[in-house]
């Protein structure tokens, strides 16, 4: 399958996580049986960059591969040129910054006070949770299934570093995670981070740009030539990897419609 580089790094993401990737000839269907509240991990793409186009096929298949689901989420190889046929089924074309770097990201200082190691025990994990929640606002706790899904994605990255082939960093000050972010070699010379998080209180210190040299490093020790990251299309995070050396690559394209009654 030749997909786009975000589509293929999501794909090693979700596989070493254990969600099932079954392949066709123009389209894959992904499922997480462990988290069915994860949109992103219960999804239809679509790999023929001609076939973008046809709303209510892809609409109907995935209201056949997921019949008890109430949301619709579609990738796309390609940004669709008809977006009003995707709007007229209720669903918005979104789109997120792919970066990229053909060299390793700098080793940035460790602020004073920190100590960054791997994620490993019980607590640590709990603690990689319990930041996560703290992010979300009261509007997203009230939807269904949100909280849930957090807690099958924790549980996701900890498959992830359980695969053998991804880590997960924290910095931590004394016995508290201030910050975290993983990273996966997807194989081929291509790692991807993966879920950048820093504590409201400890941001704007210059955890992030730590954390991604130390992964980047991580990476690079297993011969990786290629390193992706993913943000929010135009975003603060966004502008930041690109202040670090990040260019920008051929970004997402997705349909969605979250959840309705």
């Amino acid at each position: 399958m030749d997909a786009p580089l975000s589509w293929h790094t999501d794909l090693a993401v979700l596989a070493a996580s254990g969600s099932s990737v079954e392949e066709h000839a123009d389209h894959l269907v992904v499922r997480t049986p462990a988290n069915p509240a994860y949109h992103w991990g219960n999804f239809v793409l679509v790999t023929d960059r001609a076939a973008v186009d046809d709303a209510s096929r892809w609409d109907a298949l995935f209201a056949t591969c997921f019949p008890d689901a109430r949301h619709r989420a579609i990738g796309l190889a390609a940004d669709p040129g008809d977006h009003a046929s995707w709007e007229a089924l209720g669903m918005r074309i979104e789109h997120e910054d792919v970066l990229v770097r053909d060299a390793r990201p700098e080793r940035r200082p460790l602020p004073e006070g920190y100590a960054v190691r791997p994620l490993e025990t019980d607590d640590d994990w709990a603690q990689s949770h319990a930041l996560r929640l703290a992010d979300l606002t009261e509007e997203e706790r009230g939807r269904p299934g949100r909280v849930e899904h957090e807690h099958g994605s924790t549980e996701a990255r900890r498959r992830l570093v359980g695969s053998g082939d991804a880590v997960f960093l924290g910095a931590f000050a004394g016995d508290e995670l201030a910050a975290d972010q993983g990273i996966l070699d997807c194989g081929g010379g291509v790692a991807r981070y993966q879920d950048v998080m820093t504590k409201a209180s400890h941001r704007r210190r210059g955890l992030t740009s730590h954390l991604l040299g130390e992964a980047g490093a991580w990476a690079a020790g297993r011969g990786v030539h290629t390193w992706v990251i993913l943000a929010d299309a135009g975003e603060a995070p966004s502008r930041l990897y690109q202040k670090l050396g990040f260019r920008p690559s051929e970004p997402t394209s997705q349909a969605y419609r979250g959840a309705i009654d």
